[in-house]
């Protein structure tokens, strides 16, 4: 019995010896575990602090708003990621019927920098809340009156039929002594005749115009890329003074845009050059290719709706005006435009056998489409329908006639034929 009393005690011992054992290992690794997490704490405290710090940096980004697609795109170009930007109108949507909301106003409020078109090109409504909605008068940037823009030209085409058939259309070009330099050099500069008034007052000209929505100056410069660089420059300018810290990523940004623009420039008259000049004629829907005329050496006989953006300007008379240019000047298509299309055209089709051709997005952009595209397409659409073979010199000589015809009154038919 004694025996077995000390085996057992020993057993007991050895089993106790074995418990504490594990009972400090357990210990031990539970101290190890604590501890690990300890240190494990400043780093992740160290994370979270990275990501406010992240966050707040996003925050810093300057808040900048852009009123058409047309507009955002050049705004993007140039910002890239250091701005915030939003854009207030839709893509494909015909910017003159955009109507703001009140949720409008407060996006415009929380913008450090809104650019816009101008030269009446947003309505009198909009531009309206643009300047009391505004955080400072000096974040509202007009852009078409740094772009050296032209004149329309709409009022020469409606009327001068009986007097000038062909007077107005062969000075496209050539209105330089007339009023290049006085549009170009002097349109900031609020001139006694006109600049100021257009420029200032973009609600009080609607009895100088016929009560077209429009001004005098042409808003559609992005036909012509070399006026885009301009456009531009002035954005560069602006999103510096807004974030100078990011000063050297702007200028680069707007250098090669610019670049792409020359490129882009140079590659639309390669295409253009596929036509030959007497064929460069056109006939579409509204007064939008301006830029494009100008630029190119494009003529734009005459247009459908008179007025900018509404079909009210067309009268039994002006319908018979745009029938009688194309039978004149045997134009084969008329180009219509996808935002803006006029019930008038079958009319025009039906009375001169003339061929219809759409697809020209003349005022804004289509969502994910780039500048570029933008006017690679629409010069596609117009050179490939212009017809490549001049006309036989007959058809110039009936052409010749019927204008003489016209301008001479019945007495002296003839009279001015050499």
């Amino acid at each position: 019995m004694k025996f077995d009393t000390k085996y057992h005690h020993k057993k007991e011992k050895v089993m106790n010896f074995k418990r504490f054992f594990k009972l400090t290992v357990l210990c031990i690794s539970m101290l190890i575990i604590f501890a690990c997490e300890s240190v494990d704490e400043p780093a992740q405290e160290s994370q979270v602090n990275d990501e406010a710090v992240t966050t707040e940096e996003s925050v810093d980004k300057i808040s900048v708003l852009a009123t058409t697609p047309m507009i955002a795109e050049y705004v993007r170009r140039i910002g890239n990621d250091n701005i915030d930007l939003s854009i207030l109108m839709p893509y494909s949507v015909d910017p003159h019927s955009f109507e703001a909301s009140p949720q409008d106003a407060i996006k415009i409020a929380n913008s450090d920098i809104v650019f816009y078109v101008g030269l009446k090109y947003e309505s009198a409504n909009l531009v309206e809340l643009l300047e009391n909605s505004v955080a400072s008068p000096d974040a509202l940037i007009e852009i078409g009156t740094s772009i050296n823009p032209i004149e329309f030209s709409e009022n020469k085409h409606k009327d001068d039929d009986d007097d000038h058939d062909g007077h107005d259309h062969d000075k496209h070009k050539d209105d330089d002594d007339d009023h290049d330099g006085h549009d170009h050099d002097k349109h900031k500069d609020d001139d006694d005749d006109h600049d100021g008034h257009d420029h200032d007052k973009h609600k009080d000209d609607d009895d100088d115009h016929d009560g077209h929505d429009h001004g005098i100056y042409d808003p559609h410069f992005w036909f012509d890329p070399m006026r885009v660089a301009l456009a531009v420059e002035v954005i560069k300018d602006e999103l510096i003074k807004s974030d100078s810290a990011n000063q050297n990523s702007y200028e680069d940004s707007a250098n090669n845009f610019v670049d792409q623009l020359k490129a882009l420039d140079e590659e639309v008259s390669v295409m253009i050059s596929t036509i030959p000049a007497e064929n460069r004629k056109i006939i579409t829907t509204h007064e939008a290719l301006g830029y494009l005329e100008t630029r190119y050496g494009f003529e734009v006989l005459t247009t459908v709706i008179p007025s900018l953006n509404s079909e009210d300007g067309i009268t039994p008379q002006s319908l018979k005006n745009t029938i009688d240019v194309i039978e004149k000047n045997h134009i084969e298509v008329m180009f219509l435009e996808a935002e803006t299309s006029s019930q008038y055209s079958d009319t025009i089709e039906q009375e001169t056998g003339i061929r219809l051709v759409s697809g020209l997005w003349v005022e804004t952009l289509q969502e994910n489409q780039s500048y570029e595209e933008w006017l690679e397409n629409n010069i596609n659409i117009i050179v490939s329908n212009l017809p490549l073979e001049v006309n036989d010199a007959d058809d110039h000589d009936h052409d010749h006639d019927d204008n003489h015809d016209d301008e001479d009154d019945d007495d002296h038919k003839g009279h001015n034929h050499k």
